[in-house]
């Protein structure tokens, strides 16, 4: 009889990337499912309910922000308008209404043409003031 000699096999050198590719798809996976989590940097008081409601302050009259367009910022005081003013300025009386009296009411309203960031600057303009809490206008002034 005569027996058959099975042909070893050879060892191959060549690197086996399956092991990386199940690591990287797990990666993804870990990213894709924590960035819906990540927190916004800019932090706002939102209404509880879904109806717009009319803000009222007994008798005082509101700090309005108006954002007309980009760094172009109008802040109306007790019913005194200041136009043109710089980032610095609105910041310097927006503290100096709040530091008067801390229960003022603070409006921002932006122009229809007003992109969305500069909005948001305004925002962080009274945040930078002290402000914690701000109202959003709807309608133009």
């Amino acid at each position: 009889m005569q027996y058959r000699r099975r042909q070893s096999r050879s060892i191959k050198s060549e690197i086996n990337i399956v092991p990386f590719l199940d690591v990287l798809l797990v990666l993804l996976l870990i990213f894709m499912a924590t960035a819906p989590i990540i927190s916004q940097s800019v932090q706002v008081d939102l209404p509880d309910s879904t109806d717009s409601q009319t803000v009222s302050n007994e008798d005082k009259t509101p700090v309005i922000l108006e954002v007309n367009g980009t760094s172009e910022y109008t802040l109306s005081i007790d019913g005194v308008r200041n136009e043109n003013l710089t980032e610095e300025m609105v910041v310097q009386m927006a503290k100096e209404a709040f530091e008067k009296d801390n229960t003022t009411l603070f409006l921002v309203g932006g122009a229809k043409d007003a992109p969305y960031e500069e909005i948001i600057k305004g925002l962080n303009l009274l945040h930078t003031a002290g402000i914690k809490s701000v109202g959003l206008m709807t309608d133009p002034l």
